[in-house]
């Protein structure tokens, strides 16, 4: 089979029912497939380099029950997946070979009533019980404490009313297409009213916000959008190609950007009226820069130029990412990457020369993390981790023996964060029954810290004094969600906004001022000034009219280079992660290590500390291994959105250590006072972002607001949408604002990202691949039943509910998206037709399902 830029697959053999037996890809790897005797596919085996032994392929393999259903999935490594089914073929049980459990109970219709999760000696650590009416529709949804959710529907089945367990209700009307035209939160309290309208091709073509602002949408005959109106960022334009692809983007500051694309319609050019920040990618092309063994390039990004340099990426033969070459400024970058047998991460060398390993048990999760400084000796920067049944980490050992529990409830929402020793992080979470943290404690104690208030959208009013009651910090809001007073201490600030947007105008007096399209141009005159580029990013800062940096950008929208009196550079692995400071020499400042989504250490002038984070993965303690103690401090009992400088000298030496990390994917600078959110720059003393979200309204009806307001719960660590920490079935604040149904493409500005990687998580390449069915053929799973987490209730999401275009088909969530945005998949479909040849439609499906939640489980484990 040869594609359009004439890149061949082959199909070497099939065996007599016509099944593949093997196929040779474009980069001539070659996989192999055999089969059950009647037609199961049980084994897939990706060849490795050694065609001799089987010591080096990657075999996935698939037992069976009797009836077809799939009994068993084994990982290359041997880490495996059992399903358990009931005579009615329904799925009960999922367990992995450490003996953690999932048990599914259902009622007579199949519903899953119930949740349980169980560690291996059968201990409850996770459950959720759910009610169904007569018409099988959720009618209630309540936590491990019994906490409700309720639900209503009107008569053509859509969800009309959603009432939490304080009762909150938020009421949906539908027109008669059952189209969602009205959404009213806290009926008979605050009321925040959006509306929507659609034209006769149901495309949304209008939302009025809480606050009676407009945003319009426009499209062509084909559904494309060609214009959008909104009252923070102006009139966008846009223009298609003959293929569909977006060919130009206008802002309303005029500025054209134009968009270039290959024979399979895969992105390769952006083009700015400033040439200096055009990005060129490259595809199937293998770089000089890639060794022997690291030249599997072909449908997979090769190469990228964009302003800050070139960046060039080498693959393995099994598409893992082995090496990233990253030139920014004329300095070379080398990342390097191995994986186990299984494609897991299991070391990462930086470019001075440092390696991070991570030593992984049977069920692929890492137990070890070991740091080799740049020509030093292997230390164990953590060790003896352990995981609670199909979901985060439990706890580790530092490799000073210091301790490190994270305890969760049976809802997998944090208890504590706790390390007995002095110096160490040791807070303890209580919840209300809406699922608001209500309550910051001395770990293993009730009493509160700390308590925090919230209104009934769910957003931070009050950060109290535990004991006594007395408000330290207040907030309040308007219905949209834009701030309109902060009691600091004893001073209490207002918020004034135009009546036609609502881009902030003043905090306590203070000017700020804004371009066309919403980006903060200055605060308090020319006290602090800041400047755009033609992408739309931040390029100056600036005070009392003299430039004190300035920043570069590379095309995946990554903060790579800070120039003052002299240039900084900055690494990001590919999940976005910040990975290490560098001087202008190239030398390494500060170096990163990782716990999945979790800081855990940094190397400091090629020393290791320990890093500390908290339940939402903020570093709030730096800990000296050699003396023990704190030489950085975070208080997470300080102002809730961050804007509580951190102690850089908590041992009284006299010595600083400057630690920039912030609230997950943000970096402080001390030339704005913002902190760098990859896409976008947050201000932590007025709780929101300097520039209008890139996704619009897909993020919720304020699209400056941090999280929502609700620091404490949530994150947002590409300054795009909140999200709940990574790995936590914990979704209080995930899509609770869901109800926009907008098929808008998205383009983040100053950054086009390829296929080949996604917007929230570069990583997407690997987790689309490895989102793809157990069958030989390649189609991608979408989603045709989700459930997400509402604030404070479980509530099903419109799967029209797109954030992102990429990926989409058929008006379906991709696999990987609908995980990523903590839902679960309910049923799946295939993204491509069925080949001519292959299981028929009834097994396909079945093991699609498997598929897809084996997946999901996969994903909380990381």
């Amino acid at each position: 089979m040869t594609n359009a830029l004439g890149q061949v697959t082959e199909y070497l053999s099939y065996d007599g029912a016509g099944r593949v037996l093997s196929v040779k890809d474009a980069n001539g790897t070659i996989t192999d497939y055999t089969y059950h005797a009647r037609g199961w596919l049980t084994a897939s085996k990706v060849r490795g380099a050694d065609d001799s032994s089987e010591s080096d392929d990657r075999i996935t393999r698939i037992d069976y029950w009797p009836t077809g259903l799939v009994k068993q999935v084994t990982q290359p490594d041997g880490a495996f997946t059992a399903f358990t089914y009931d005579a009615a073929h329904r799925l009960t049980d999922i367990a992995d070979n450490a003996g953690n459990t999932l048990h599914y109970t259902l009622d007579n219709a199949g519903n899953r009533v119930k949740e349980d999760t169980k560690d291996a000696s059968g201990t409850l650590k996770r459950t959720l019980s759910r009610v169904y009416n007569q018409l099988g529709q959720l009618a209630t949804q309540a936590t491990a404490n019994g906490d409700p959710t309720d639900f209503g529907y009107d008569a053509n089945g859509n969800t009309a009313a959603v009432t939490d367990a304080i009762g909150h209700k938020t009421q949906n009307d539908y027109d008669p297409l059952n189209r969602l035209a009205r959404t009213l939160q806290d009926v008979g309290g605050i009321a925040a009213e959006t509306k929507f309208g659609y034209d006769a091709l149901d495309n949304l073509t209008k939302v009025t916000d809480p606050k009676g602002l407009d945003t319009t949408y426009a499209y062509n005959g084909l559904g494309d959008l060609t214009k959008l109106t909104s009252p923070d960022t102006g009139v966008t334009t846009y223009t298609y190609d003959s293929a569909g692809n977006r060919a130009t983007q206008t802002d309303a500051r005029g500025v054209t950007t134009a968009y270039g694309y290959d024979a399979l319609n895969r992105l390769t050019g952006v083009a700015y009226p400033d040439a200096d920040l055009n990005v060129t990618y490259t595809y199937d092309v293998s770089q000089t820069t890639c060794a022997s063994g690291e030249t599997y390039a072909v449908g997979r990004l090769a190469s990228m130029q964009d302003g800050s340099g070139t960046t060039d990426y080498c693959y393995d033969r099994f598409g893992d990412l082995v090496r990233k070459v990253q030139t920014i400024n004329g300095k070379v970058f080398v990342l390097r990457y191995a994986y186990t047998k299984a494609g897991q991460l299991s070391r990462l060398t930086y470019p001075d020369g440092a390696a991070v390993d991570y030593v992984r048990n049977a069920q692929d999760q890492t137990t070890e993390v070991g740091v080799t400084p740049a020509g030093g000796t292997r230390q164990v920067l953590l060790g003896n981790a352990t995981y609670y049944p199909f979901g985060p980490v439990a706890s580790w050992s530092y490799g000073n023996g210091r301790p490190m529990q994270r305890v969760l409830d049976q809802d997998y929402r944090p208890l504590a964060v706790n390390d007995t020793r002095s110096d160490g992080l040791s807070t303890g979470f209580a919840f209300d029954p809406a699922g608001n943290l209500s309550a910051l404690t001395e770990a293993g104690n009730t009493a509160p810290v700390v308590s925090l208030d919230y209104d009934a959208l769910g957003r931070l009013t009050a950060f109290k004094d535990g004991p006594t009651g007395t408000v330290i910090d207040g907030y309040s809001y308007d219905a949209t969600g834009n701030r309109l007073s902060a009691k600091v201490n004893t001073s209490t600030q207002s918020y004034t906004y135009p009546t036609t947007n609502h881009r902030l105008s003043a905090v306590a007096g203070t000017a700020r001022t804004y371009d066309a399209i919403g980006n903060t141009l200055s605060i308090g005159g020319t006290a602090q000034e800041f400047a755009y580029d033609a992408t739309g990013r931040m390029s100056q800062a600036k005070r009392a009219g003299t430039v004190v940096m300035k920043y570069g950008y590379n095309g995946r929208g990554e903060q790579v280079r800070r120039v003052d009196k002299t240039n900084s550079y900055t690494l990001y692995d590919e999940s976005g992660h910040w990975l290490g400071n560098y001087d202008a020499n190239g030398a390494a400042l500060q170096q990163a290590i990782w716990l999945d989504d979790l800081p855990v250490g940094v190397l400091a002038s090629n020393s290791l500390r320990y890093v500390q984070p908290d339940h939402l993965g903020s570093p709030r303690a730096v800990i000296d291994p050699t003396r023990d103690v704190a030489i950085w401090t975070w208080d997470l009992k300080g102002e809730a959105f961050g804007n509580t400088p951190p102690d850089q000298d908590p041992d009284k030496d006299g010595t600083a250590f400057v630690f920039d990390m912030r609230f997950p994917g943000q970096r402080y600078d001390s030339a704005t006072g913002f902190n760098q959110n990859y896409f976008r720059d947050y201000d932590p003393g007025t709780g929101r972002y300097g520039q209008a979200d890139p996704i619009g309204l897909r993020a919720g009806p304020s699209i400056y607001a941090y999280t929502n307001a609700d620091p404490a719960a949530s994150l947002d660590p590409y300054g795009l949408q909140v999200r709940a920490p990574s790995a936590h079935t914990w979704r209080k604040n995930a899509g609770n604002y869901s109800s926009i149904k907008s098929d808008i493409p998205y383009t983040p500005p100053g950054v086009n990202i390829p296929l080949s990687f996604s917007v929230h998580d570069a990583t997407s390449s690997y987790w689309e691949s490895a989102a793809i069915s157990l069958v030989p053929w390649d189609y991608t799973m979408y989603c045709i039943d989700v459930w997400c987490m509402r604030r404070k209730s479980e509530d099903q999401c419109s799967i029209s509910d797109q954030w992102e275009r990429e990926g989409q088909i058929g008006g379906y969530q991709t696999l990987i998206n609908v995980m990523r945005r903590g839902c679960q998949c309910r049923k799946a479909l295939f993204g491509d037709q069925l080949p001519r040849t292959g299981p028929d439609q009834a097994e396909f499906m079945d093991a699609l399902e498997i598929a897809a939640r084996l997946r999901e489980l996969q994903m909380m484990r990381r």
